[in-house]
């Protein structure tokens, strides 16, 4: 058995222990979320992005957080937490508002926790893959961040370390308003 047989082996191995598949009654299969994959620097990230949101009153932190953290242990459940920040009646909080920010605090848990299971499957390089949509907050109001990860399409990186774009180290989907992910790259295989 080649090395590259006994790396896919591992990774099918590892694979089946952060999703299982699942039977619904009728009959379309899906995945079952991995909470464990929600790890203390998924939390520790989720902390930081609350309290960088500006509406985000300190009374309501922990309510915000909790409803985070159930809205990405439930598998990007981005209308749990949109529920709970309506809830709570914060001003100026609308709808739309809610849903930003439910699908920001998912998008970089989603980014980070893809980033540890990659290097848990020992993968150490990736390729940057640019959605086609734009990298902006609010696509009329351009920040240049588009266009950088538009040219950093198709070009590898350390999955430790990210790629340096607009003069800061940063991975696919990190960014505010990143729709990019990211292409493991297994050696022995194109």
């Amino acid at each position: 058995m080649s090395i590259a047989s006994k790396f896919l082996e591992t990774i099918k191995r590892l694979s089946r222990n952060s999703t299982s598949i699942v039977k619904p009654a009728y009959g379309i299969p899906t995945v079952k979320f991995d909470a464990s994959r929600v790890t203390d620097t998924v939390k520790a990230d989720i902390r930081k992005n609350i309290m960088l949101l500006e509406e985000i009153d300190k009374n309501y932190f922990d309510q915000v957080y909790d409803g985070a953290l159930r809205s990405i242990s439930a598998g990007r459940d981005l209308s749990a937490l949109c529920n709970v920040l309506k809830q709570l009646n914060i001003k100026g909080m609308t709808k739309r508002r809610a849903a930003e920010i439910a699908l920001l605090l998912n998008n970089k848990a989603t980014a980070i926790m893809n980033r540890e299971h990659q290097k848990s499957l020992g993968i150490k390089q990736a390729v940057w893959l640019y959605s086609g949509a734009p990298c902006e907050i609010n696509p009329k109001e351009p920040t240049g961040q588009d266009a950088a990860h538009k040219a950093a399409n198709g070009k590898s990186f350390d999955v430790s370390k990210g790629m340096i774009l607009d003069g800061k180290w940063t991975w696919p989907g990190i960014e505010l308003g990143c729709r990019c992910v990211s292409k493991p790259v297994v050696r022995g295989f194109s």
